[in-house]
């Protein structure tokens, strides 16, 4: 889904409330829709922070989705944490299969509005800026 067509949050999270139903079985179904919940104010601050940006929305997106592929409550827990990188002593990477790109972007963002961001993370911040907004950045070099 192109990120600009993604459903408000509020359509998100009722959507995912609805798959819920199609889980059998399900003993953290109480657990799901608590994470729901907690995930539609997080993506409310994000949108509310970033004018309405689409990175919020499509983390939403993403986040239901993982909600939904849970098997634990520590699982939910998880997905629910904001993204976490590392450095690798070469590159900054993801932490993590919970991992939500859209998110990192918006969290090297805020960063970098309290200091600049050191080299390596500027240059993973440019990695996903260009795979995101590749029209923004085209002109901003090849690194």
């Amino acid at each position: 889904m192109s990120m600009e067509k993604l459903p408000d949050v509020d359509i998100q999270i009722c959507l995912g409330i609805m798959r819920l139903g199609e889980i059998e079985n399900d003993k953290l179904t109480a657990e799901r829709m608590a994470a729901l919940i907690q995930l539609a104010g997080q993506v409310r601050w994000y949108l509310k922070e970033f004018n309405g940006s689409p990175l919020a929305l499509a983390m939403c997106e993403k986040k239901i989705d993982f909600i939904i592929q849970a098997k634990t409550k520590t699982d939910l827990k998880e997905i629910l944490l904001p993204a976490k990188v590392r450095y690798d002593f070469n590159e900054v990477v993801p932490v993590g299969k919970w991992h939500v790109e859209q998110e990192e972007i918006m969290i090297w963002s805020l960063t970098s509005f309290h200091a600049p961001l050191v080299d390596v993370a500027f240059k993973r911040y440019m990695k996903l800026m260009k795979k995101y907004f590749p029209e923004f950045t085209k002109d901003l070099g090849n690194d």
